[in-house]
């Protein structure tokens, strides 16, 4: 099945994606395929395409156990990108709980009892730092720091390029830090991207963080931010919308049959028109 997927840009949008006519109903239809879990077992998968040139792929192997998007038809192939199925722009700001007494609590009640703050906790790696600092206001001096994440299974955010925009106009472009230096709830979840903004002036007022994840260049998205600057921003992405999982485009040939085979054919087993 993963072999179906080329990475490939998507057109720019500037809100929520709706698809085009597909240019040819006839494909109009339910398809199934058998797909292969990670414990080497069969199962079946079906492909629904709609005339408002939407489609839904449900039954995969997943996490993500369903994608879907906008397909046309090109020639003899269908053309199938992903978009996020909530309609949204695939990105959005994540508030963790905050640490409270009762964390606190649980990591000493047993040892560590020269530890009596949060921020000792945190800094001893008892406690999650992005549960504090996602709370905590930046001080004159202090490095900011965005973290991008996949929730739901861990999918690395790629090249992509961070930006925060100031309330005095100016944009900076953040540092991808390397995996071993990256420190932000490295375990168990999130992982994901860390980007560091080292040398924002004093007053830094933040005013939205821009991302541009390296699949799509030509669609920006911005996550605003209102508030006094926190030392962190957590931001979750949509690996379905931005291409990160499958490189965000399928093509399928028409067969004279009806059934829809991968390019090249021997790409996995031919999806089965349901009649």
């Amino acid at each position: 099945m993963l072999a179906l997927i080329a990475c490939a840009s998507i057109p720019a949008t500037a809100a929520a994606v709706v698809c085009a006519p597909p240019g040819d109903a006839k494909p109009v239809a339910r398809y199934t395929t058998p797909v292969r879990g990670w414990t080497d077992t069969l199962s079946t998968s079906t492909l629904q395409l709609d005339a408002n040139g939407s489609f839904r792929w449900s039954g995969l192997p997943g996490p993500p156990s369903v994608i879907g998007g906008c397909w046309r038809r090109e020639g003899e192939l269908l053309r199938f990108e992903t978009h996020a199925l909530d309609g949204g722009d695939g990105v959005k700001r994540a508030m963790p709980e905050p640490l409270t007494q009762a964390d606190l609590d649980r990591v000493t009640r047993y040892e560590h009892k020269d530890i009596r703050t949060i921020a000792q906790a945190v800094e001893a790696g008892l406690l999650a730092n992005g549960r504090l600092w996602a709370h905590q206001t930046r001080a004159a001096g202090e490095p900011v720091r965005v973290k991008l994440y996949e929730p739901t299974i861990g999918t690395p955010p790629g090249d992509a390029k961070v930006t925060l925009s100031l309330a005095d106009g100016r944009v900076v472009e953040g540092e991808q830090l390397s995996e071993d230096d990256q420190v932000i709830d490295r375990h168990p979840r999130p992982a994901g991207g860390e980007y560091l903004f080292a040398s924002l002036p004093p007053g830094a007022a933040i005013k939205s963080i821009g991302i541009v994840f390296a699949n799509q260049p030509d669609r920006p998205r911005t996550v605003p931010i209102e508030g006094a600057t926190r030392l962190l921003y957590m931001i979750e992405f949509d690996a379905n919308d931005t291409g990160s999982i499958f490189g965000g485009v399928m093509r399928l040939k028409v067969l004279a049959n009806g059934n829809l085979e991968g390019v090249p054919s021997d790409n996995g087993p031919a999806f089965e028109r349901v009649p």
